[in-house]
């Protein structure tokens, strides 16, 4: 675009705009809030049960597991909890979102979340999932294949394990690098 040399500068005032009387600036409410659960966490004990149907194994991994809740308006609509490994490395494991609130991004937002919060004192975050699981990890980033574990469902749950219709045998990790910049 061509700008004349005369109207590419405009004059500079100190002044601020006149407002109308009534005119308010509100504090901006945000509609998704994500908190770390410190307190009462087997509170989401029926939420975790969609995404990991044992109640013992649930309990070890929230005993010194993080809880993060992700509340749209007042309503939780999606829970991770993460567990550290070592120094390097934390586990993602267990994320869900309430069914009336799947489809629209909350485990996608909660997971970027987490990296951003764990990046700071760690360099990988790992996942365990289903065969059916695998793409949707990999579209956030847990893009670097870890270990199988066979028959990990078969061995460590009471109840046959389904994900849709397939029979889960194994468990299957996967790696995200905390630490590479993502294109955004």
């Amino acid at each position: 675009m061509y700008c004349s040399e005369e109207s590419s500068f405009l004059p500079h005032t100190n002044t601020k705009p006149n407002l109308p009387e009534d005119f308010k600036f509100l504090p901006v409410k945000r509609n998704i809030i994500i908190n770390k659960e410190k307190d009462d966490k087997k509170q989401y004990m029926n939420l975790l049960l969609d995404a990991d149907p044992s109640e013992k194994i649930i309990e070890e991994y929230l005993k010194d597991g993080d809880l993060f809740v992700l509340r749209y308006k007042d309503d939780v609509a999606c829970i991770a909890v993460v567990t550290k490994l070592d120094n390097d490395t934390v586990e993602l494991k267990n994320i869900v979102t309430k069914e009336e609130f799947r489809g629209k991004g909350y485990a996608k937002k909660m997971i970027k979340y987490l990296a951003d919060n764990y990046k700071q004192r760690y360099k990988k975050m790992i996942v365990g999932t289903t065969e059916n699981n695998i793409p949707f990890y990999v579209k956030q980033g847990f893009d670097k294949y870890e270990k199988t574990i066979k028959n990990f469902f078969i061995d460590n749950y009471e109840e046959e394990i389904k994900d849709g219709d397939l029979h889960c045998t194994d468990m299957y990790y996967y790696s995200k690098n905390l630490k590479k910049k993502e294109n955004t």
